[in-house]
């Protein structure tokens, strides 16, 4: 069945190609590893360096692999926007390689049946595959996450270790919670030492600290430990709930139902049923209620706990399967297992469309490449709504074309009125922000984004995706012969807030909503965003 893990994920990636602001310092990295290389006057991250560093071991890893597609798909004249595909592709089989082993693991453990349930839940869900292919910090860490599991259920203790090391040191120190609980198991049931702990322990610890030192020095161009930095400013500073705050049991009465959907109804039957998976089950708990302790909180941060959870549900359909030939009452609960397959994917197909619809960024700039000439001396400004919903440097197609992101400029300024064309933020043509432009651009195109959800019974199905315009293309009337671009800054410093940004924000930016996980509750006071972030 591993090839409904890949087909499932490329889906995704079809559907949704493009990026939020949460993953833009992962893919800017990319693109600049890629198409810049060693010099790194260019780098994004230099314009727009975010509250917090983030490491670039994963980008370079992830870079590695698709350079040789990228470099064939520049010969063979594919628009750079590939490129951005390929990418994704790269990062999806970076996770998916893992995914697959653990899926064998669980084989040899809970037997082919669970092994088999446990693909079919997973690619029933949305989540997981969604994020799956996704530049997200988290993402990231997952391959050495799902190694550590893997290593783990073969008691594979030293290698465990080391791919723990790496996950926690080097992307994300709250894994030292997961990751620890469940080394705290295997030390308590005798099943590892804690002499031959610290002897793994120890050396892979100071080999990752050095390696992400040595490298992401180099690339912030100053001596740090980004993971480290993270770690003072959300833990130490406790800066996490300045970027909106939730209920402490938001994970376990919203992010969790949301990411296992109808599975999580067969999570306590499995672990009645099978007893092994309890030492699977309850690390993931326990972490995410100990994780529930910082205020600020998103679905991603716990995306390492869903294959844990499946395993269980998993289990528990396997049982289920296997007694289908005792009675009826057993068929019907076979079948039970088999509708909640169908009732999650039919969930997982209304988010993708939900989804869809909340990247307007990436579309009009889409829109504009086909609107407009190659050739034209195009200048365009990007606000900040569209950087934030899909706009990247993979869309920046043509190398003549000006692609600013300038921000804190007033409509209808005289630094706007050098742009031959602007991307907009507006509810309608009539907006208020619009009417500087009335008499100097004309308005060529809109794009939708996400709205809201309507039921009507009129109707099959009965549940509708309404979508508002939010983003506007203005083409500037009288444009300067000469414009002066003195004010497009290359260094500059922006306060931004990854965390404060839902996984997917409403158009007009205000009353937004989660487009990966839907109607997330999780962001209560949230400031205004620019493009980059921290990330808790």
């Amino acid at each position: 069945m591993d090839w409904l893990l890949v087909l499932c994920s490329l889906v995704h990636i079809f559907i949704c190609p493009f990026t939020k602001v949460e993953e833009s310092f992962n893919l800017q990295a990319i693109h600049d590893i890629l198409y810049h290389q060693t010099d790194i006057e260019e780098y994004d991250h230099l314009e727009f360096p975010g509250v917090v560093p983030r490491t670039f071991l994963g980008p370079i890893v992830v870079s590695v692999i698709a350079a040789p597609f990228v470099a064939v798909s520049h010969v063979l004249g594919f628009p750079k926007d590939v490129s951005l595909y390929l990418v994704r592709f790269a990062l999806g089989a970076l996770v998916l390689w893992p995914l697959l082993k653990l899926q064998k693991r669980i084989k040899g453990t809970l037997g082919k049946g669970t092994s088999d349930w446990f693909v079919l839940i997973t690619v029933s869900q949305f989540h997981f595959l969604f994020y799956l292919s996704r530049p997200l910090p988290n993402t990231m860490a997952l391959p050495l996450v799902l190694f550590a599991y893997y290593y783990w259920l073969g008691q594979q203790h030293g290698k465990f270790i080391a791919c723990s090391a790496a996950a926690i040191l080097i992307f994300r120190g709250e894994l030292a919670i997961l990751l620890g609980l469940i080394l705290l198991g295997e030390l308590l049931a005798r099943r590892l030492s804690l002499s031959r702990t610290l002897f793994v322990a120890v050396p892979s610890g100071l080999l990752c600290l050095f390696l992400t030192v040595f490298v992401d020095s180099f690339f912030w161009q100053r001596l740090l430990w980004p993971e480290g930095e993270v770690l003072w400013y959300n833990v130490v500073l406790n800066k996490s709930g300045d970027w909106g705050t939730s209920p402490f049991l938001w994970y376990f009465y919203s992010a969790i139902p949301r990411a296992m959907g109808t599975s999580l109804a067969l999570l306590p039957v499995g672990m009645f049923f099978e007893r092994r998976v309890w030492p699977v089950v309850l690390p993931a708990l326990f972490f995410v209620l100990a994780y529930s302790f910082l205020p600020h909180k998103e679905l991603r941060f716990i995306v390492y706990v869903i294959p844990l959870l499946n395993i269980a549900a998993a289990a528990a359909c396997n049982r289920l399967w296997e007694n289908r030939i005792k009675g009826k009452w057993f068929a019907l609960l076979a079948l039970i297992a088999i509708g909640h397959l169908v009732a999650n994917l039919v969930l997982t197909s209304f988010l993708l469309v939900v989804s869809r619809a909340n990247y307007p960024g990436g579309e009009a700039l889409s829109l504009l490449h086909k609107m407009e000439n190659q050739e034209s001396n195009v200048t365009v400004h990007i606000d900040v709504l569209a950087a934030q919903t899909g706009i990247s440097r993979f869309g920046q197609l043509h190398n003549n074309w000006i692609y600013d992101k300038t921000e804190n400029l007033k409509p209808g300024s005289p630094e706007l009125r050098m742009f031959s064309h602007l991307i907009v933020e507006a509810k309608s043509k009539h907006a208020y922000n619009l009417r500087p432009y009335a008499e100097t651009h004309e308005i060529v195109a809109h794009v939708e984004g996400f709205s809201h959800i309507r039921s009507s019974y009129n109707h099959f199905p009965p549940i509708r995706i309404k979508t508002k315009p939010c983003l506007f293309i203005l083409k500037n009337k009288d444009l300067l012969k000469e414009p002066d671009f003195s004010f497009m800054l290359r260094k500059h410093q922006v306060e931004t807030a990854e965390e404060s940004l839902l996984p997917a924000a409403e158009c007009d930016n205000r009353n937004q909503l989660d487009s990966e996980v839907l109607l997330n509750e999780n962001s209560n006071n949230i400031p205004e965003l620019s493009e980059k972030s921290i990330d808790e």
